[in-house]
């Protein structure tokens, strides 16, 4: 790179022109372009003003070009005024020169350098006359014209009241943390593997993923806290992040002592996980969310037994809260809400910016941040130079400051999540210590803002924001209660239930959070393998189809045949129903062992006989359904077992009794009695 240093002298041509008509664009038809690429970010009175231009030539070398650095008149009174000149739409307005000259351009990239003497600036120092200006390199050759903007903030040479700002920057688990974390279907098949291996015992569970995902990104987030030293910063931190039950206060503690011991810091808590407060508020279903909510509170303790101070009370949602989300949020512990101020502008069009500071009615009246939208995403943007948005963001606050210089109006400024930022904080660090370093902006916390008086001023209705399309519904919700309750029924059976409910809250755990629902898909999918794995229980345990069955007696047992495919002995009770009053049974509990068929003898009674159909379930204690049954067919003939008990026992009373005739028949006669024997009696 070539460089090329050209002082400026007091006899450097300076006057008063029209900004210049547009000229065929350089850059179209040479390719040549002219940046500003350095240029003091606040210039004091009186002092020389220090400037770096970058000019790039990818055609061979121009003899001669005249090279002019202007600077507006005036100051601009409005912010569109000034973002207006950076875009390059027409603005009319009177420039002034600051230097003039001719050059010699060479093949490549040369940097020119300046330095404009302070007494080229002849716009005095006054409260009209300090502020931002926008200030124009442009290169005239052949015809053409290049030219690139930024913008010249000079400051007040006397003192004034600084009006106070905070920057709210949100620190939280990210959505690539959590997709870590294996879906329900997942953590299963993990746990029956580790089970198999001897990895785990009888009621050991594998380490909890959740925890393993959020501490996984503490080494990310330490950085970040270590990154925000400047004045005016409000660190809005994912309590998970400083938790005793997710084992990460001992990991993040140093930081945040020392971003809390910094003068103008405050910490604020946000419910585990970034709860994604705005399902919440249209779901209801707390057994999702309100766990999250309540390890802020366990965190806050933790935290103020090691002397962290931090506070609970301010709703800051990823998004800007509906009303339905604010009314949550007030209901459970907040008592300042964080609003975009574009989500609820004011009633009349006005030419200042009111304070970040105000009350509104959300169901009840409340305490309101308003977060200018316009700054905040100067913060964030990636399309401008780092000159250029340093420079823009300087402009702006001030003439925010300008418009009613004697009304102290503080200002909001608010980082997304940092899964919708791609910007490294320790820049953001610098840009927020710079506000701090002007005469005209002070750096302060949320709650010196909320202590601040409230200009009341009319706004309409709240906006509610548009529902991200990954973002969790009632619909989801619904699917994914069904489906736990459903697997809870079936692993409660069984002598392992801590497995099946250890899946289902891989689920639980991470389904709630804001941060998962900036992943594409993962709600959807996580929810789909809940009802993948209800599927294959519910095919797990089945009734095994049978032939016709003949009972002939009435009372016996009915032999049914179950399967069960799951990996561990499950308890369940065998049901049977018939329509048909011929048949009475009595319900049977049984132990199935791991994938095997057993046959089961369901007592029954019998009356009458005919052709019946029963259905055969297999149920829980509860009497839940589980499983496939099936129905059976019965060939009921219980009359036929009296009926042949009578016909043998008349057979049998008949043999008997013909015996008996015969035996009478047939019985031994005595011997007749000879004359000589009664003789021998008489004698």
């Amino acid at each position: 790179m070539k460089r090329i240093f050209a002082a400026a002298t007091a006899t450097a041509l300076l006057f008063v022109a029209p900004l210049p008509a547009s000229s065929k664009p350089a850059s179209e038809e040479t390719g040549i372009e002219i940046e500003i690429t350095e240029l003091t970010p606040v210039h004091s009175p009186g002092e020389a003003l220090p400037l770096t231009i970058e000019v790039t030539n990818p055609g061979p070398a121009i003899a001669e070009a005249s090279l002019h650095i202007t600077a507006q008149a005036s100051v601009p009174s409005f912010r569109n005024t000034m973002t207006s000149w950076l875009a390059d739409t027409n603005v009319e307005t009177t420039m002034m020169t600051l230097e003039a000259q001719t050059i010699e351009v060479p093949s490549g990239t040369t940097e020119i350098e300046f330095e404009i003497p302070a007494e080229i600036f002849t716009w005095g120092n006054t409260l009209a006359t300090w502020g931002p200006r926008g200030i124009e390199a442009s290169l005239e050759f052949e015809g053409a014209r290049t030219v690139d903007r930024s913008i010249l903030v000079t400051e007040p040479s006397y003192e004034q009241e600084a009006m106070p700002f905070t920057a709210l920057v949100p620190i939280t688990v990210g959505g690539d943390d959590l997709a870590a974390v294996p879906t329900t279907a997942e953590r299963y098949e993990d746990s029956l593997l580790a089970l198999e291996s001897g990895e785990l015992g009888d009621n050991e569970e594998l380490p909890d993923p959740v925890i393993e995902a959020v501490q996984g990104s503490t080494d990310r987030v330490i950085g970040d806290i270590e990154a925000l030293t400047s004045p005016g910063i409000t660190l809005a931190l994912d309590s998970s992040l400083a938790a005793l039950e997710y084992g990460t206060l001992d990991l993040t503690e140093e930081a945040l002592t020392d971003f809390a011991d910094a003068d103008h810091h405050e910490l604020v808590l946000l419910p585990a996980l970034d709860t994604d407060v705005a399902a919440w508020a249209q779901t209801g279903y707390d057994q999702y969310f309100a766990t999250h909510a309540d390890q802020m509170q366990r965190s806050t303790e933790a935290l103020n037994q090691r002397a962290i101070a931090a506070r609970t009370d301010l709703l800051f949602t990823p998004v800007s809260p509906s009303l339905a989300t604010a009314a949550l949020g007030l209901e459970n512990g907040a008592n300042t809400v964080v609003i975009d101020s574009s989500a609820i502008p004011s009633s009349e069009e006005l030419y200042w910016t009111p304070s970040a500071h105000t009350r509104l009615e959300l169901g009840q009246e409340s305490d309101v941040l308003l977060v200018d939208n316009e700054l905040s995403a100067l913060l964030l943007n990636d399309e401008m130079s780092d000159v250029d948005k340093r420079q823009a963001l300087l402009a702006l606050t001030a003439i925010h400051y300008r418009e009613r210089p004697n009304d102290s109006r503080p200002l909001v400024l608010a980082l997304p999540r940092a899964d919708r930022r791609d910007v490294d904080l320790a820049d953001i660090n610098e840009l927020i210590g710079l506000l701090d370093e002007t005469a005209w902006l002070d750096g302060a916390t949320a709650s010196d803002i909320e202590e601040t008086p409230i200009v009341h001023v009319a706004r309409g209705e709240l906006t509610a924001p548009e529902e991200g399309e990954n973002s969790v519904t009632a619909r989801h919700l619904e699917e994914l209660t069904e489906a736990s309750e459903a697997i809870f029924s079936i692993g409660d059976l069984t002598t392992s239930p801590y497995i099946f409910r250890d899946a289902v809250e891989a689920t639980y755990s991470v389904i709630g959070s804001w941060s998962l629902s900036t992943v594409p898909g993962e709600i959807d999918s996580r929810v789909e393998s809940v009802e993948d794995m209800r599927e294959e229980l519910a095919g797990s345990v089945s009734v095994q189809e049978s032939s016709t069955i003949n009972l002939i007696s009435q009372a016996s047992e009915l032999p049914v045949h179950v399967t069960s495919t799951l990996p561990f002995p499950i308890t369940v009770d065998i049901d049977v129903q018939s329509e048909d009053r011929r048949l009475r049974f009595t319900e049977r509990t049984a132990r199935l062992q791991p994938d095997t068929t057993t046959t089961v003898g369901v007592p029954v009674r019998a009356i009458g006989s005919g052709d019946v159909t029963i259905t055969v379930e297999v149920q829980s204690s509860e009497g839940h359904t589980i499983g496939a049954g099936t129905d059976i067919k019965i060939r009921v003939r219980a009359d036929w077992e009296n009926l042949g008990t009578a016909i043998i026992a008349g057979i049998f009373l008949i043999i008997l009794i013909i015996g008996i005739v015969r035996s009478a028949r047939r019985g031994k006669r005595s011997a007749p009695v000879s004359e000589a024997d009664t003789i021998d009696l008489e004698e």
